[in-house]
């Protein structure tokens, strides 16, 4: 990471703060879990857990594989608590599973790995998907800012959204659901489908489309 590989954990220093940004490199697993003190803890495969790094850098927790190591299909699981992150990254194949977001929250996606956030409650939300990955979360978000390039998929049916705006470029999707506005623009193949009687605006270049399921007042502009 910039140039670094990082630590074992035996030798990370967990002293300072709480990190603020979780970012995974590797396809491996992540669980975050709701804590005031900060600490990390591995399950799994010996090979998988001895090839683990961790590296600190200022408010940002970086999970990463020795390179050096022998690459197999294992995988570790890596749990760590810790106050509600203000941000996710996954770069790769593998899984983040958060049961908390801050109320001004981002995730990152770039790969075909899985980020989950259920039953949060946030007031925004940005979330970028690149690549084939996806991205799940139920709970409330006042506002939702969603961008996807590729094949990724937002499957966010459960996440009640205040006002949401979406682009996809690419054949990538997503769901969720709202009464109030959504606004999204398609340039590819993509599909927006939304629940709710939100308000619903599409600029469209190619064949994706978005549908707004009729709900009391729900329409299509």
């Amino acid at each position: 990471m910039n140039g670094k590989e990082g630590v074992p954990l035996a030798e990370l220093d967990l002293s300072g703060d709480a990190p603020e940004e979780v970012a995974l490199l590797s396809s491996d697993i992540v669980r975050i879990t709701s804590g005031d003190d900060f600490t990390i803890a591995l399950e799994g495969d010996a090979t998988a857990k001895n090839r683990l790094r961790f590296l600190l850098e200022g408010k940002r927790l970086s999970i990463l594989r020795d390179i050096s190591t022998i690459q197999d299909g294992s995988r570790a699981t890596v749990t760590v608590t810790m106050p509600a992150p203000k941000r996710l990254v996954l770069a790769g194949a593998g899984n983040i599973f958060s049961e908390h977001l801050a109320r001004d929250s981002e995730v990152t996606i770039a790969g075909s790995g899985l980020v989950e956030t259920l039953g949060i409650n946030v007031d925004s939300l940005e979330a970028e998907i690149a690549g084939s990955g996806g991205y799940r979360a139920s709970g409330v978000t006042k506002a939702l800012d969603l961008s996807i390039a590729g094949s990724g998929e937002a499957a966010l049916s459960e996440l009640k959204v205040g006002e949401a705006d979406i682009t996809i470029a690419g054949s990538g999707s997503a769901g969720l659901a709202s009464d109030g506005s959504v606004k999204a623009k398609i340039m590819g193949s993509g599909e927006i489908t939304v629940l709710g009687s939100a308000t619903c605006k599409v600029q469209n270049m190619g064949s994706g489309k978005l549908t707004c399921k009729p709900g009391p007042t729900g329409k299509n502009q």
